[in-house]
């Protein structure tokens, strides 16, 4: 029979791998949607409307998103199974697809397009839901982070919930995008946009770590 304390250590490292989990979803998430590069994109699209209805704006661009996202979160991979992609491989591609992206946002690139494309149609739809917020990055990691075959519905369900956080945070920074430039400027957006294209392209390393570890031993990947 295990000790009490035995046990409790046992649940306290399984909350703690849970919250990291967690929280390396939503990290991975945000970082890879980008709220300071969608920013301008968004205030340009939105130049000539009142503030309500820039805020209903940004209310439609994120619901239409998060649909897009959570329909590919269920039905994702049944697709691709359908096609025959494995779900490694769609890892290291959406590994690479994030590296990309990430080296974007460090070298200064808007990914998803620039304010000028904005000029027609439904902005909510274009380019705010896709492709700056449900973009080709989003797409590949929220597919890629739902293993049906290892993950269960509730596991499912909890990036679920993690991804409508996130797209919660996003409503949010778009809401006040207009105070949040004025408060610091082109630069520290730049700056912050930056920094978290370093941060996904980190994300993306340790994902091709995650695929070719076990490839490479303990002295590479430990």
């Amino acid at each position: 029979m295990s000790h009490p304390c035995e046990a409790g250590a046992a649940g306290s490292t399984d909350r703690e791998a849970i919250v990291t989990s967690i929280s390396s979803e939503f990290v991975l998430l945000l970082v890879t949607i980008n709220p300071f590069a969608a920013m301008p994109v968004f205030l340009s699209a939105t130049s000539r409307m009142t503030a309500a209805e820039r805020n209903r704006t940004a209310l439609r661009a994120s619901v239409i998103a998060s649909v897009i996202l959570l329909l590919l979160l269920a039905f994702g991979q049944i697709f691709l199974e359908k096609i025959g992609v494995s779900l490694p491989a769609l890892r290291i591609a959406g590994a690479l697809v994030l590296l990309i992206l990430g080296l974007r946002m460090v070298f200064g690139e808007a990914p998803g397009g620039s304010p000028d494309d904005a000029q027609t149609g439904d902005v909510a739809v274009f380019p705010l839901a896709m492709p700056m917020l449900a973009g080709g990055g989003s797409i590949a990691a929220i597919v890629a982070m739902t293993d049906h075959t290892v993950n269960s519905i509730a596991d499912q369900a909890v990036t679920a919930l993690v991804l409508i956080a996130v797209m919660a945070v996003i409503y949010a920074v778009l809401r006040s995008a207009e105070k949040i430039q004025k408060a610091i400027g082109d630069t520290g957006a730049n700056v912050m946009s930056r920094i978290m294209g370093l941060v996904l392209a980190a994300l993306a390393a340790e994902t091709f770590f995650s695929v070719f570890g076990p490839l490479l031993g303990p002295a590479v990947y430990p």
